[in-house]
């Protein structure tokens, strides 16, 4: 085992930084909207689910993007949760703007959220807040439809590359209800009712 020794806040550079975020791997979906009859989206790894009453979903975008200010215009957003065969489709959405909807089979939403048909799961969502967060801007968003695909497996981002899910290994009913092979008693620490 690689020990990597501790650093200071002042230690932190860009690069460290990006470094260890990297270590958690996270889902990549695709922000879009239909704003004037054109077709704008990105990109984004930062995506997560944050509230369920009212469902809220977030995800962040840097401040210096050329595209965001365009794309909030939207009277609706898409998110579309990128499938492990859609490794190339997000290189192309974050090109250049003219070319990142070429050939993409889509749909688009009366509010004017862009969804892709290949997706493993969409939202249809309208902003609910932004909240300045240093170089970024988190954008909480209101989650008005859903819909998934069980039979996809969605795009990984590891360590600044794509990756698949593997379960070839995992035995689902050896591990359900059980931390580190032993069953989960209820009333005890980290049971059903401590689960968040």
């Amino acid at each position: 085992m690689t020990v990597v020794p501790e650093t200071t806040e002042q230690d932190l550079d860009p690069r460290v930084l990006r470094d260890v975020f990297g270590t958690f791997p996270s889902g990549v979906v695709a922000v879009a909207g239909r704003v004037g009859g054109q077709l704008i989206g990105l990109a984004a790894s930062s995506f997560t689910s944050v509230s369920i009453d009212p469902p809220l979903v977030s995800f962040s975008v840097a401040r210096t993007s050329n595209t965001w200010p365009a794309l909030r215009e939207a009277g609706q957003l898409g998110i579309s949760v990128l499938a492990d065969h859609h490794d190339q489709l997000c290189r192309q959405l974050a090109g250049p703007a003219d070319s990142r909807f070429d050939d993409l089979a889509l749909r688009t939403s009366p509010g004017g959220a862009v969804l892709l048909d290949e997706a493993v799961a969409t939202f249809t969502c309208s902003i609910h807040q932004e909240v300045d967060a240093g170089d970024h801007v988190i954008v909480l968003l209101r989650v008005h439809t859903v819909r998934a695909d069980g039979d996809l497996s969605p795009l990984v981002f590891h360590e600044s590359g794509f990756k698949r899910l593997h379960r070839d290994d995992l035995d689902p009913a050896t591990l359900d209800g059980r931390i580190n092979g032993e069953p989960v008693r209820e009333g005890e620490p980290g049971g059903a009712e401590d689960a968040a």
